[in-house]
């Protein structure tokens, strides 16, 4: 397989998550900020215009992702600056590790930033004195259809039993096989405890965003993850059956995982934006009912 898949399918996640993770974000600053207090922008024009005016959060994600590309670009041309591995590494596995490294530090800015930005929030923005929340009961059925629950039970029944088979038939049954089953089991049993409490959890900022869209997004994801158990399966079955390694097959899927589960939150839109987020602020009226 060649590496500049490789390279292609490692861009592909720096543009989604250094690029159209913070075009999204930024959209929501104002939302955040009429979830909070309704007239609370109005009031405060000046630091609306700021906030509307301010592009170093956005020129700093697009400088990010443009270094971490040309990064990658030298290093798929066969440059290797300050020694980043040895001769015998082989040139894919550097690849992995310096994208790996770089997104990384990517997302520790992001998330700095987040939280400078909630601290900001919090201190300068007081909650209203009377908000809203809905009694409206969550139902797990009301977010997955019962056909997509049903089929991810079998299909995970049937995995969990092909592994306990396998071994019978000849296949495995070494320590690195049980050691193996153990974490599949393990991963099952983690995402299907998500999942019955997802439905269960508590509604914040992000519910009252995006409405009843944003729980199903979340659940339909849990879902998918799901999945994954079955995917380190198959593949572990293949090199069983093969004798080949696809250690890097693996990490390319969870890339590609990666990067579904960031096209599925971007596709978000605020559940009522012309009703949340006005196109322009006038100051308030004073009030005369004092006079």
């Amino acid at each position: 397989m060649s590496e500049w898949i490789d390279f292609a399918i490692y861009v592909v996640q720096i543009v989604l998550i250094s690029i159209f993770l913070p075009r999204q974000s930024v959209q929501f600053t104002v939302p955040a900020i009429i979830d909070r207090d309704p007239a609370w922008p109005a009031a405060h024009p000046q630091i609306m215009e700021d906030l509307a005016r301010s592009r170093w959060f956005l020129d700093t994600c697009y400088a990010w992702a443009a270094l971490s590309i040309g990064v990658l670009l030298a290093l798929r041309l066969g440059l290797r600056p300050f020694g980043l591995a040895s001769a015998n590494t082989p040139s894919w596995e550097i690849l992995k590790n310096v994208h790996g490294m770089l997104l990384i530090v990517g997302m520790v800015g992001y998330f700095a930033c987040f939280w400078i930005w909630m601290r900001w929030l919090a201190a300068n923005v007081p909650l209203a004195a009377q908000r809203h929340a809905t009694l409206k009961p969550r139902v797990l059925g009301d977010y997955v259809p019962r056909w997509w629950r049903f089929a991810t039970e079998v299909l995970t029944a049937s995995h969990l039993a092909l592994w306990l088979v396998l071994p019978a038939l000849g296949f495995g049954g070494d320590g690195d096989y049980w050691g193996t089953f153990a974490f599949v089991v393990a991963m099952t049993v983690l995402f299907a405890v998500i999942a019955h409490f997802t439905p269960r959890r508590r509604p914040g900022y992000a519910d009252r965003l995006f409405g009843a869209s944003y729980r199903r997004v979340e659940l339909r994801v849990v879902y998918v993850m799901r999945l994954a158990p079955l995917a380190l399966g198959a593949l572990e079955f293949a090199k069983a059956l093969t004798g080949l390694d696809f250690a890097r097959v693996a990490h390319l899927l969870l890339v590609l995982f990666v990067c579904g589960l960031a096209l599925a939150f971007l596709r978000l839109r605020p559940a009522e934006p012309d009703a949340r987020t006005p196109s322009r602020y006038v100051p308030l009226a004073p009030d005369r009912s004092a006079v």
